[in-house]
């Protein structure tokens, strides 16, 4: 393996070491963490002590939350989780997100939904709930840029 590949996994790991002593990242689910950690921010989200909370990643003033990040450049749609064990849903849509609204040039934009929200996206063949671009071409809740 050539050195410039060495050296830059070198620096992913020791940004991993250090993004997990800042709290920022919880567990091995890298991109979840960091959105959540984003939410958190926002939304004075406590997260769950344990990150296995079924249906939900923490709790703000209105009740349970849970929190879904989408940075692919290919999916084109977003699980949703199941709105029965949540009272409102934050979709953060990452910089490479093919989600994103090209309006919007900041590095994460932030959509809160309410579980009863959440309903309409009922795939009955599938018993899932999952949206594509459209609940996204709104104005997002909350935007972030960490380049500025």
């Amino acid at each position: 393996m050539e050195q410039k590949y060495k050296a830059a996994l070198v620096d992913f790991f020791n940004a991993i070491d250090e993004l997990k002593k800042l709290g920022i990242i919880r567990s091995d689910k890298y991109l979840g963490d960091i959105g959540e950690y984003i939410c958190k921010h926002f939304y004075e989200l406590e997260l769950a002590s344990s990150g296995r909370e079924p249906g939900h990643d923490g709790y703000d003033k209105d009740g349970k939350v849970q929190v879904k990040y989408h940075g692919s450049i290919t999916k084109t749609n977003v699980s949703l989780g199941n709105p029965g064990e949540y009272d409102s849903l934050l979709v953060v849509l990452g910089p490479n997100s093919l989600l994103r609204c090209s309006d919007y040039k900041e590095d994460f934009l932030i959509y809160r939904m309410s579980s009863e929200e959440v309903k309409n996206y009922h795939n009955h063949s599938t018993n899932t709930y999952s949206c594509g671009k459209t609940p996204f071409l709104r104005s997002p809740d909350k935007r972030l840029n960490i380049r500025a």
